[in-house]
Parts: structure tokens; C-alpha cells; sequence
């Protein structure tokens, strides 16, 4: 292995250890599907018994954010991905690196995030957490005028 996919796995696994203190194992799998192309896009899913918990991103979440911006830059430039995905489930965790050969030119790895999540977990609902309350404050974008 070369140095450079040692400080990858390095980086993975500081990702995973990361998770598993934060959600723990009493869940069916922590799933973590990140597009890295020009930054990092990161989400979080915890399996949990009848559903699956979306998890926002927030500052404790924010680390692996940084890791992963990280992991961009380790390869060289030939062999930088275009996405990650970490499965941690019983103990384990396993990673899939996306190269850019591997998903259509005019697409990011996980546009469709929810197909990728129902292979991990099955077909539950996915619950994701409710609008911040500021959010209701913010203006108006105005686009409906403009098309009018």
C-alpha cells in the first residue's frame, strides 16, 4: 500500500470511530454517503428500528466534514474521488472510494441519496429533522415572479 492510501484508510477510520462515539451501536448501521467533488457534501443515516434518522450536520458532526475535505487532498491528483461511502454496523465499518469513471459525466455519486440508503438499510421511512425555526424568517427568493 502506498502512503498516501495509508493516510486515507487512516482518515476513514478516524471518520467511523468518530461516528460510532457520537451514535453509538445500539442502531441497525451508521451510514455516512459524501459527494467530494469541489467540497465536501455529507450525510448521515442511523438506522434505528422502525425507521431511519437523518442526522443534520452540526458542529459535532463538522469534524468529519474536515476529515473528509481532508481525504481529497491525500491522493495524487489522478486518483482524487469524486464520493465516499462508510457503513458501520456491529463493530465493522466498510468504505467505498467513487471515482469519477464510475458515475455518469452530468451526475455526483449520490444524487439519488435515498436508493443508496434503502440498499444499506432496506425500505423504512427516512426521518429527517424538522426545519430550523429561523428558517420560516428568511426572505422570499422572488423566483415565482420572475418566471411570471
Amino acid at each position: 500500500m502506498k502512503d498516501w492510501q495509508i493516510e486515507m484508510a487512516d482518515i476513514i477510520h478516524d471518520v467511523a470511530c468518530n461516528l460510532l462515539r457520537r451514535h453509538g451501536t445500539d442502531n441497525r448501521g451508521i451510514l455516512v454517503l459524501a459527494d467530494l467533488f469541489g467540497g465536501v457534501g455529507y450525510s448521515v443515516y442511523v438506522g434505528r428500528q422502525q425507521f431511519i434518522e437523518y442526522i443534520s450536520v452540526d458542529k459535532q458532526e463538522n469534524i468529519n466534514v474536515m476529515l473528509l475535505n481532508d481525504l481529497r487532498l491525500v491522493p495524487p491528483p489522478e486518483k482524487v474521488p469524486l464520493g465516499i461511502e462508510i457503513f458501520i454496523k456491529d463493530g465493522g465499518a466498510s468504505s467505498k472510494i467513487v471515482y469519477s469513471q464510475d458515475v455518469p459525466e452530468d451526475q455526483l455519486p449520490y444524487d439519488d441519496r435515498e436508493s443508496f440508503v434503502i440498499s444499506y438499510f432496506g425500505d423504512y421511512p427516512i426521518r429527517y429533522p424538522p426545519m430550523p425555526s429561523d428558517a420560516q424568517k428568511l426572505p422570499r427568493s422572488g423566483w415565482r415572479t420572475k418566471m411570471r
